[in-house]
């Protein structure tokens, strides 16, 4: 398998450098070995999965023979050892380039992050803790190396941010985490390429935070779809669904832009039947997220992504439905007049293509 990966990598470098002429000009071996090095992230997943679980296993038993000593019974000895065990977790990523080694570093920075957060909240209130847990956690987007430090760091950064209107009591607030979420994501998708070529570090940086952000908005989706559960509701949801409505049309534009779709009429109607589609939803802004992040993981072959987008937009139709103060009769007919449109539109796009391969 890694011989025809290799050999499938040295094709398209070849029929990359006769296309560009003699002025292109690159490094083989170093491409390769960053191609087997990103490979091997995915091979022996299970495994990986299994040794880093039993690292933070590891972890807490040392966790636990710490409080039988007494020493986590202190506030202040708990701060520090959450501070230590979060630069350990750096320092151990550091060291070398070993399975083992990264399962501990990765151990380690969870409990850390844990033990900061209660040592920490016990001395101050709920905004400082929020602003510092953000503070340390972009410290490892700027300085670690780790993909999977990267990733957490990325989900605790958004985390604390998004607990701020909640520990205010502002819910209302959420629409600018929204808006700020959803214009990285949309940027960071449909300007890959150009940004993993600006520098080697913005090509490590890249996967783990895309991927810990779009985790982290669909879980502002979820709170969002679930706001009568918190102190306050939200009210004017409607808003966060123009937005990301707003946003929907732009990524449909630029992918019909890419694949030559110039006819202004067919424009016309793929926005068309995108808004007749996501107008009974206005109140449900989760749906119009979900399916963002379904179409730009599309588009770009974020295959990750896609299956968690696609989870989330399953889920969130279902909760739609579900919460329809409408008798089983009439969501039953609203299903099925659902099915039709989709089915509908997969005809005419189907034509569409025929009549373009002609």
């Amino acid at each position: 398998m890694p011989q025809q990966q290799n050999y499938n990598l040295q094709e398209v470098l070849q029929t990359i450098q006769h296309e560009e002429g003699d002025n292109f000009s690159f490094d083989a071996a170093k491409i390769e070995e960053e191609a087997h090095f990103s490979s091997s992230l995915y091979t022996n997943l299970p495994i990986k999965l299994l040794t880093i679980f039993g690292g933070f296993l590891a972890t807490g038993f040392f966790l636990g023979f710490l409080m039988t000593t007494g020493l986590l019974d202190s506030i202040t000895a708990m701060f520090i050892t959450g501070v230590i065990f979060l630069v350990a977790s750096e320092v151990l990523n550091r060291l070398r380039n070993d399975l083992l080694l990264e399962s501990m570093s990765v151990s380690l920075n969870i409990v850390g992050y844990q033990l900061f957060g209660v040592g920490f909240s016990e001395m101050t209130n709920d905004t400082a803790l929020a602003l510092a847990l953000a503070g340390i956690a972009l410290v490892f987007i700027l300085v670690s190396g780790s993909t999977v430090l990267l990733f957490f760091a990325t989900l605790v950064f958004w985390g604390s941010l998004i607990s701020l209107p909640l520990i205010h009591e502002l819910p209302e607030l959420l629409y600018v985490h929204v808006g700020v979420m959803v214009a990285i994501l949309t940027y960071l998708s449909l300007n890959e390429a150009k940004l993993i070529a600006q520098h080697p570090r913005l090509a490590k940086l890249y996967a783990p935070v895309r991927i810990g952000l779009v985790f982290a908005f669909i879980g502002l989706l979820i709170m969002l779809a679930h706001h009568s559960f918190l102190v306050k509701g939200i009210e004017h949801l409607w808003l966060a669904s123009l937005l990301l409505i707003g946003v929907l049309l732009l990524v449909l534009r630029r992918i019909m832009q890419d694949t030559g779709v110039t006819d202004i009429k067919t424009q016309l109607i793929v926005y068309t039947c995108c808004i007749a589609i996501l107008v009974p939803t206005i109140l449900t802004p989760s749906l119009a997220g979900a399916l963002l992040v379904v179409l730009v993981s599309f588009y770009m072959g974020h295959r990750l992504s896609f299956i968690v987008g696609l989870l989330a937009l399953g889920y969130f139709i279902i909760l739609y439905y579900y919460n329809l103060e409408l008798t089983l009769l009439t969501k039953s007919g609203i299903l099925v007049l659902t099915g039709c449109l989709f089915l509908g539109g997969l005809y005419l796009l189907n034509r569409y293509i025929r009549a373009h391969e002609k």
